[in-house]
């Protein structure tokens, strides 16, 4: 009984760890990230440590964390590790939103044509 025990914990701890440990998709791994965001308001800047930025919308580059306030060199950071940033402005509607999302897209579409041969 020991023995199926220690067998079945063996079993499950291997599942766990080998899915941690999976690589991601080929459309995961390529895709490179694209972030929409605002200038932040004088008063935000002041009281969140010298956050120049906002974010709104998109997605950071793998192995950076989320954040609402944006900071200068974080926006560096993005860059250099190849996602794309797009500024809007601080009274930005609906339409200026799909707009940059559409940049973000020509971005992206963009960089894959350049990788292939």
């Amino acid at each position: 009984m020991k023995r199926i025990l220690s067998l079945l914990v063996f079993t499950v701890a291997f599942a766990v760890c080998h899915a941690q440990t999976k690589p991601p998709s080929s459309a995961q791994a390529e895709r490179p990230s694209c972030l929409i965001v605002k200038h932040a308001s004088t008063a935000r800047q002041f009281f969140v440590s010298g956050a120049n930025w906002q974010y709104v919308a998109g997605d950071f580059p793998k192995g950076m964390k989320w954040k609402s306030n944006i900071r200068d060199r974080d926006i560096r950071k993005i860059k250099e590790m190849g996602g794309r940033v797009v500024v809007i402005r601080p009274d930005y509607s609906a339409d200026d939103l799909a707009q940059a999302q559409k940049a973000c897209v020509v971005d992206m579409a963009q960089d894959s044509s350049e990788k292939k041969p």
